[in-house]
């Protein structure tokens, strides 16, 4: 692998901590694609570039969205029995939607997902609640174990047909529906995430198929010489994300994020 290779590698881990750590997701929406141009820059090809892209984003995702949790944990904003149900429920929907994943293209299933979040994204944008305090601060928290385990069912089956961690769909659910602080939903999407990127991970690899593993010192479908310079990266920079989080007012955040899901959803839509 040549330097500049390295670089630009590191340059997404970068990219995607910051993301992490900062809106709760993953990564991958910086990861995947980048990763396949990283591939078509080094001219490795394979049937199966598309799945290597996802696994390896989903292998990364475990190490960012753990600093990211981390620090979020410090700051009191993780849920840890809302995370448990919706990792726990997005496991499984992971680990069987990844199986299918690798035998269909999915794209029909990631467009419907993005009109959704096109939709939750609107209402988060043009919501003018909260302006000078979060509502939710001001609400009971709404712990409902079938809700967390509807949203951990949904994030998994997005992260294993896109490689994302699913904290798009996590988060805005967890804030209107269950009435979470949106900086504590955050907080908790990350450590859900974690969970789910894991279960991502070994099912990809238990369902590898023969010849998947073309790529030297790769494990199934993890591409682990390209995972380690973005992991690297990703770790430090997923906590500059959560100090960026912790200084940035809730109002200006939402939106913030409302217009990431919306480039989230275009991206799954058109690309």
């Amino acid at each position: 692998m040549s330097l500049e290779t390295v670089l630009i590698l590191i340059s997404i881990g970068i990219a995607a901590g910051i993301l992490s750590g900062l809106f709760g997701v993953g990564g991958g929406i910086i990861i995947v694609p980048s990763l396949l141009g990283v591939y078509a820059f080094t001219h490795f090809n394979s049937p199966y570039i598309v799945h290597i892209a996802i696994a390896t984003s989903l292998f990364t995702i475990i190490f960012t969205s753990l600093s990211s949790a981390h620090k979020h944990f410090g700051h009191g904003n993780v849920e840890w029995k809302a995370a448990l149900y919706i990792g726990l429920s997005s496991a499984v929907t992971v680990f069987l939607f990844s199986k299918i994943a690798i035998l269909l293209p999915g794209e029909i299933l990631k467009q419907t997902f993005s009109v959704v979040l096109i939709i939750v994204a609107l209402k988060m944008l043009f919501d003018k609640k909260g302006k000078h305090e979060d509502p939710a601060e001001k609400k009971p928290e709404v712990f409902k174990p079938w809700l967390c385990l509807v949203i951990g069912a949904l994030s998994g089956a997005i992260a294993a047909f896109s490689g994302l961690g699913g904290g798009v769909f996590v988060i805005p659910l967890m804030h209107y529906l269950m009435k979470v602080p949106f900086k504590k939903a955050v907080g908790t999407s990350s450590a859900a995430i974690l969970i789910t990127a894991a279960a991502g991970v070994i099912s990809y690899f238990i369902n590898s198929p023969a010849g998947a593993n073309s790529i030297p010192y790769s494990f199934g479908m993890v591409d682990t010489l390209s995972a380690v310079p973005i992991i690297a990266a990703s770790i430090p920079f997923a906590r500059v994300g959560v100090y960026i989080n912790r200084k940035t007012h809730h109002y200006l955040l939402t939106k913030l994020f409302a217009v990431f899901i919306i480039i989230v959803s275009l991206k799954l839509i058109f690309f």
